[in-house]
């Protein structure tokens, strides 16, 4: 069966499902760990080009563009709760898809953890480093946690010896990253120990959250990686496949064995047309998949 979406008949439905509308917008913490636990994962703020849910959105309740100034409320709030839910372990937050801000629920976190290079043990990151996988400013912020516990950025910096400016910043924030996007360290607070009264505080991840790889044992790739795309369809309804191949940047023969077995087992939805677009589209078959 042909389905068909209008561009704006596909973003009345994201509205509903991104809760961008008055009734589902978040007013409180809660609401706003809700809303994470519901979609699965999203960006904070969102990124050009990107199609995914935002924190910004469910706190707003519209399709309301992020201001420039800091001091609107509404900013203030979605800023808030970024770092208050990690701080209680509610949920991740950090430089995952795409390596842009993300916030995944603790449902999802396992599963993104299968597709990581990780097994689960402090000392994981020693066989990559062999392999020149791992840079080794990445190599001496991890140690720097694994040696002293969690630390504010500013303190990080010191002991890892990528204390500075220039340059030393540079390699710092992408051995941040680094770590991050493979989940070996991960944002567990804020600090008002610098300067400027504000900064990350880091530890590693599998302190973080203990369960989580032996949760990821039990899930193959194929699974997590049909549990993620399946969760995203369902956040947002439709997608051009090549914009949705983009965001989560697995190999390509990954992505197309993923998606060849998802049609195979009738989880998307065979003749999927959205306006203006030239490539193939996705969409689920049915709204709750079961993968």
């Amino acid at each position: 069966m042909r389905i068909e979406y209008t561009r704006e008949a596909l973003e009345a439905l994201r509205d509903e499902r991104y809760h961008r509308t008055p009734a589902l917008r978040a007013h409180t913490e809660e609401q706003a760990l809700a809303f994470v636990n519901d979609v699965g994962y999203c960006f904070l703020f969102g990124e050009k080009g990107v199609e995914i849910p935002t924190l910004w959105g469910a706190v707003v309740g519209s399709r309301r563009a992020v201001p420039r100034s800091n001091r609107d409320p509404d900013i203030g709030r979605a800023w808030t709760w970024k770092d208050s839910l990690p701080a209680k372990g509610l949920v991740l937050y950090g430089r995952l898809l795409r390596g842009k801000p993300t916030l995944v629920s603790l449902e999802m976190l396992p599963f993104f953890y299968a597709l990581s290079p990780n097994y689960g043990d402090l000392e994981d990151y020693l066989l990559q480093y062999e392999e020149g996988k791992l840079s080794v400013e990445a190599k001496n912020v991890y140690e720097a946690l694994l040696n002293e516990g969690a630390l504010a950025t500013s303190r990080l910096r010191q002991v890892a010896g990528i204390s500075g400016g220039g340059a030393n910043a540079r390699r710092f924030d992408r051995a941040i990253a680094e770590l991050q996007e493979e989940l070996k360290i991960t944002k567990v607070g804020v600090s008002d120990a610098n300067r400027w009264g504000y900064a990350y505080v880091y530890d590693l991840f599998v302190r973080r959250f203990p369960d989580v790889p032996e949760a990821a044992r039990e899930i193959s790739t194929d699974r997590a990686m049909a549990t993620l795309l399946a969760r995203y369809l369902q956040d947002v309804v439709a997608i051009e496949e090549a914009a949705a191949q983009r965001l989560f940047r697995w190999d390509p023969w990954e992505w197309e064995r993923t998606v060849a077995r998802m049609r195979e087992e009738g989880v998307l939805a065979e003749d999927v047309h959205i306006e203006g677009s030239q490539g193939a589209c996705l969409a689920l078959a049915s709204p709750s998949p079961s993968i």
